[in-house]
């Protein structure tokens, strides 16, 4: 079996359903729109259902629905003739696009995007919130999360949190169709799909098409919550720091915390039942709720001194997971504590739940075992193995007064041989590398304390990654200058 080069052309293909036929275009097309038009703007979707020219258009596209299915009866002939009016209705594909674009120009709040309508979508940015509600994410509070992340991301790489912070907009869905993927594929045992169904007792078509592209979408919901203060606290008053060395300053750390006066402790008994003592103790620790009764942050004062103002080096006494706030936000997007337990048909999210409050922890937990909790152990698989494409930003000074954020990536691809259930990542680009100060070893060192959590137990296949350091020669010609296995 070939290699598969996993990239982000790769995703989109995979989440892209590209019409077939004029007929097929014709009525996404107009479904898309009339759908859009109702949630933002009732009043314009009446006027476009009495537009004469879309009416001749659907007109046109039930014709050709009929004749299409004549032409199937004739066999070979039949498949020319539609090959050839295939070629021919393309043409006609931009004039009706002109012509509904004139027509909804003065629609107020229309994001108006006909490529992503026809499936031809060009980013994954743009794609997120359009396949979170595609597959099965309907709570308006988590719609509402998943359209915000890129605000909220926008804040996060302006400061940079710390030191580098890599984006997860993007990676979300790369996971999510990445593990959608695998599911399909029998690796020895039958489907995963198949393997995850029967330890979860999870409907195998449910467990693909909805619950785990809910994971694989949410599982990061709550990171921009988890480093909003380390952002606000070591970034920007930093910067403020070092603007005015001059003068004597002092302020009070931000801190936040999740509120313990409501039912949300409720939804942490829920994602923690059934759980190992120590999961369930990071779990708490995760949600910030030993820290409750924190006493007030003590002011910090900078006095001015010959070399300017030393760096404050922040140190948040809170806490919190994302994967934990991320869970939490799922399971208050499906009702009250005593609606989710009371409801067989929950069952499956409150597996989703347990998954992603689980990914984050760095601890070697039984709970990372493939038999105990296959899904979790999937989600940190994919998650770990998702480093293509993910930008670091990194500031450099382009003029004397401002800086340029340039983002950097240091992974193009992943190459996957199924036959043997491996792994490549080759870090070629050196232009990323230098610019970050790429520490191999350093880095291999990281992935191996990541997989290592995991245990594969006796249903998961053996997983081999091979990460590989690689420099170009002046004939650019690839030299493997540093190499590293690691073996799940």
């Amino acid at each position: 079996m070939k290699d598969f080069k996993i990239d982000d052309d790769w995703i989109l293909k995979r989440i892209s359903k590209q019409s077939n036929s004029f007929s097929e275009w014709m009525s996404g097309l107009i479904k898309g729109i009339e759908k859009t038009l109702e949630e933002i703007n009732p009043e314009a979707l009446d006027e476009f259902k009495k537009d004469e020219m879309i009416l001749s258009f659907q007109g046109l596209d039930k014709d050709l629905s009929e004749a299409q299915k004549e032409l199937d009866k004739l066999g070979f002939l039949g498949k020319g003739i539609s090959n050839f009016t295939t070629k021919m209705f393309s043409r006609v594909k931009k004039p009706i696009e002109k012509h509904i674009k004139r027509s909804l120009r003065n629609v107020e709040g229309l994001d108006f995007e006909l490529d992503f309508i026809t499936g031809k979508k060009k980013d994954l940015s743009t794609a997120l919130y359009d396949v979170s509600k595609e597959r099965g994410i309907e709570s308006e509070g988590l719609l509402y999360l998943i359209k915000a992340l890129p605000d909220l991301e926008a804040f996060l790489y302006s400061t940079s949190v710390r030191k580098y912070y890599r984006d997860h907009t993007e990676h979300a869905l790369r996971v999510a169709v990445l593990g959608d993927f695998l599911l399909e594929q029998d690796l020895g045992q039958g489907s995963l799909e198949g393997l995850i169904s029967e330890l979860t007792e999870i409907d195998k078509k449910l467990l693909k098409d909805k619950f785990w592209w809910i994971t694989g979408l949410i599982h990061d919901i709550g990171y921009p919550l988890g480093k909003m203060t380390t952002a606000v606290n070591y970034s920007l008053v930093n910067q403020l720091l070092k603007c005015y060395p001059t003068i004597d300053l002092e302020f009070i750390p931000f801190e936040i915390n999740l509120g313990w006066k409501g039912q949300q402790e409720e939804y942490l008994k829920i994602l923690e039942e059934d759980l190992s003592k120590e999961a369930r103790t990071l779990i708490r620790k995760g949600a910030g709720i030993k820290d409750q009764e924190l006493p007030p942050q003590k002011t910090q004062v900078f006095i001015t001194q010959p070399d300017g103002h030393p760096e404050y080096r922040y140190k948040d006494p809170i806490q919190l997971d994302h994967g934990v706030i991320s869970a939490l936000s799922l399971l208050k997007g499906l009702g009250s504590p005593q609606e989710i337990k009371n409801n067989d048909e929950y069952n499956g999210y409150i597996l989703v739940a347990k998954a992603i409050a689980l990914h984050n922890f760095k601890a070697q937990l039984k709970d990372y075992v493939f038999d105990e909790q296959p899904l979790a152990f999937f989600l940190m698989l994919i998650d770990e193995l998702q480093e293509w494409g993910r930008p670091i930003p990194i500031q450099i000074r382009d003029t004397y007064f401002t800086t340029e954020l340039k983002k950097v990536t240091l992974l193009n691809d992943l190459i996957l041989n199924l036959d043997d259930f491996t792994w490549l990542m080759q870090f070629k680009n050196q232009q990323a590398k230098d610019l970050m100060n790429f520490k191999f070893k350093l880095f291999s060192k990281g992935k191996k304390k990541a997989f290592g959590r995991l245990i594969s137990g006796e249903r998961f296949p053996k997983t081999t990654i091979n990460l590989q350091d690689v420099e170009f020669a002046e004939e650019k010609k690839e030299k493997i200058v540093a190499q590293d296995t690691i073996v799940i």
